[in-house]
């Protein structure tokens, strides 16, 4: 009885093969001369063990012969791990890659419970808690751990069986996927890496792709008080200090403009809370295929802009200061001269710029001995030159340097002048102060009363 019943299903496989646009139960039972019911049965167990498909047109139901493909083909040209089971979890089929893995003998294996399966260098046990013919149809990921070697991780698939003879089990198809998991776990651990250190420096991040926002760190929120979400819900200019809006759409318009020139942006800001801040966005963009990114580093340098504008009322008070004393003053740093205030040009007649062209022993040290001399206002005892008094006054020194030299003015006028010198060190630079005050007109009166007193002694002899 068995042996007609396999040959009625060779029969009728036959005839679909001579017949490749396919047959109704009627055209089958005719051509082999069964009944109808009978021919019906047949097919029901071609069609459930896959050997013919069956395509319906309006009540009509076409059978075709099945264009699948051998599993012994699909068993040796196939990459994954291939397993074949039947309904009583026994392996019926096995490929070379799953027999290379389990460094097992394919006979030992073959007709084997998968429950027994055990394998001198792989530790399956995760593979046989998920296996079983109720399973079917499912996916999931299972670890090998294989001895002196890194683990394997693969994507696993049950799929329904039906074999020739109609009987039920299930492929187990094992793709190794352990590349990919461990690139994908990389690539976590490097964006972990990237957020951490984002969230961590004490400047604001954002990376825009193709105009849109995809990452902003904690620190934006810190510097301007708003939320994520609250900032991209709100216009660009919306956090920027009135005084500073069309300054910041110029540059924001040139930014759009150019968006891969690196670029600066600097501006106040008000912060929810209504405080002002001002900050520095450096702005780069970067083109990764078909992607164009935007970087935004926000910097919020409202100390130092507040420490610059500290500094320049310092610097202007110190000026007034300088400019409206007396005596004329200079400072001088690795021999320049870096600062003079207004009165030392009403004494030597020289500009500022003169000056530290010209340097301190170009306008205060004259040669013209004789001329100085000849005035008889003060005797001359030397060269009047203060490279001395230089060398000699130290950061550290107890008191000034001092000195009285004749200048010639700019005008070729000689003016007496007295000066004092002090040293001070800011880091590896020594700065050295320098006041004079013009005493010519004290020196004259000297004269004249040494002029008197001498007359008079005369007289008294």
């Amino acid at each position: 009885m068995m042996q007609d019943y396999e040959q009625e299903l060779v029969a009728i496989k036959d005839l679909l093969k001579k017949n490749p646009n396919g047959m109704s139960v009627t055209d089958i039972s005719k051509a082999l001369k069964k009944n109808k019911n009978t021919i019906g049965r047949y097919l029901d167990i071609l069609l459930i063990s896959g050997q013919v498909d069956m395509r319906t047109f309006g009540m009509a139901k076409v059978y075709t012969i099945s264009q699948r493909v051998p599993l012994s083909a699909m068993l040796s040209y196939s990459k994954e791990l291939i397993m074949v089971l039947d309904n009583e979890s026994r392996i019926t089929d096995i490929n070379d890659n799953f027999v290379k893995l389990l460094q097992l003998p394919r006979e030992d294996l073959l007709g084997k419970n998968i429950s027994f399966l055990q394998s001198p260098e792989v530790d399956v046990h995760e593979l046989l808690e998920t296996i079983s013919t109720d399973t079917a149809d499912h996916e999931i990921t299972v670890t090998f751990h294989v001895r002196d070697s890194k683990d394997r991780i693969f994507h696993q698939k049950c799929i329904p069986t039906v074999f020739d003879d109609g009987r039920k089990g299930i492929t187990l198809i094992l793709e190794d996927i352990t590349e990919h998991i461990l690139t994908e776990k990389e690539i976590r651990n490097s964006e972990e890496r990237f957020r951490m250190m984002a969230d961590n420096i004490q400047d604001g991040l954002i990376i825009i792709e193709n105009g849109k926002t995809i990452y902003a760190n904690n620190r934006i929120a810190q510097i301007t008080g708003y939320s994520f979400e609250e900032l991209w819900a709100m216009e660009p200019l919306a956090i920027i200090a009135p005084e500073s809006h069309e300054k910041a759409l110029q540059q924001i318009r040139d930014i759009e403009a150019h968006p891969d020139k690196p670029s600066d942006l600097q501006s106040w800001i008000l912060r929810k809370d209504k405080e002002r801040r001002f900050v520095s966005a450096r702005i780069s963009g970067v083109r990764h295929h078909e992607k164009f990114y935007n970087f935004v580093v926000f910097t919020d340098t409202t100390e130092l802009k507040r420490q610059e504008r500290r500094l320049s009322e310092s610097e202007e008070r110190f000026r007034m200061m300088a400019d409206n004393i007396q005596d004329g003053l200079f400072i001088v740093e690795n021999d320049r001269i870096v600062f003079s205030n207004r009165r030392i040009k009403e004494i030597t007649g020289y500009s500022f710029e003169e000056m530290a062209e010209m340097g301190i022993h170009g306008t205060l040290v004259t040669d013209d001995m004789k001329v100085i001399a000849d005035s008889g206002i003060v005797p001359v005892t030397d060269k009047q030159k203060i490279e001395e008094v230089f060398r000699t006054v130290r950061p550290d020194s107890p008191a000034p340097g001092e000195f009285k030299i004749w200048i010639r003015r700019k005008d070729d006028m000689y003016r007496y002048i007295h000066g004092k010198i002090t040293a001070a060190k800011h880091g590896d630079i020594t700065s050295f102060y320098i006041t004079i005050a013009d005493i010519t007109d004290f020196a004259e009166r000297e004269k004249v009363l040494r002029e008197r007193i001498d007359a008079l002694q005369d007289l008294l002899h």
